[in-house]
């Protein structure tokens, strides 16, 4: 082959190289927006779920200590850090906080409810249909749930991505940060379900 022909075939290999490195940059970069969308909707379901919780305690469907114990895990919910995602390079101990208090929401929605069940079946209705209140927080914990697994599953797909190679040695990723999984325990996980749901 004569050099304008080998000059020719590296300017070929050249330019597929940079194609593919374009566009394997621009799906990471769809990656990372798509964890940060399902990480706000996750945080949105997250805080309907805590309201929705605190409405249930002012229905009067919970004994004092039930209302007071979901009252508390609601409340602490609400009131954990909430960093916006231009300011999360320096979150974990804010995340972990954020998800202890998610873990006890959770924990007080399943010790709470069943006693609340009882109370509206015993007022004439199923669980959900009970009171309007009661099927707001049990559907608003399946739907924390669901917003739990697309965040974590995108936050696996784009790992995995930043994990290849080509990604690493071209350094495709930047300056984002490696985003992290949503690690609390939601009531659907393993087949622990919450009352009703």
């Amino acid at each position: 082959m004569n050099p304008l022909g080998w000059t020719l075939a590296g300017l070929l290999v050249l330019c597929l190289l940079a194609w593919y490195l374009s566009g394997t940059a621009q799906r990471l970069d769809r990656l990372h927006r798509r964890v940060e969308t399902s990480r706000a909707a996750l945080d949105a379901e997250l805080t309907r779920r805590a309201s929705a919780a605190l409405e249930l305690v002012t229905s009067g469907l919970l004994d004092p200590a039930a209302s007071l114990l979901l009252a508390d895990a609601a409340t602490a919910s609400l009131d954990a850090p909430r960093t916006p995602a231009a300011l999360r390079d320096a979150t974990d101990a804010d995340d972990a906080q954020r998800w202890r208090a998610e873990s006890d929401l959770t924990r007080a929605l399943a010790a709470a409810l069943p006693a609340a069940g009882e109370r509206a079946g015993a007022a004439g209705g199923a669980v959900p249909q009970g009171d309007e209140r009661l099927a707001r927080v049990l559907a608003a914990s399946q739907r924390v749930g669901l917003a739990r697994r697309f965040h974590n599953d995108a936050v696996v797909q784009a790992r995995r991505l930043r994990a290849q190679r080509v990604v690493r040695w071209g350094r495709l990723a930047g300056h984002a940060r490696l985003p992290e999984t949503a690690d609390f325990h939601d009531g659907t996980a393993d087949g622990d379900v919450l009352p009703g749901s």
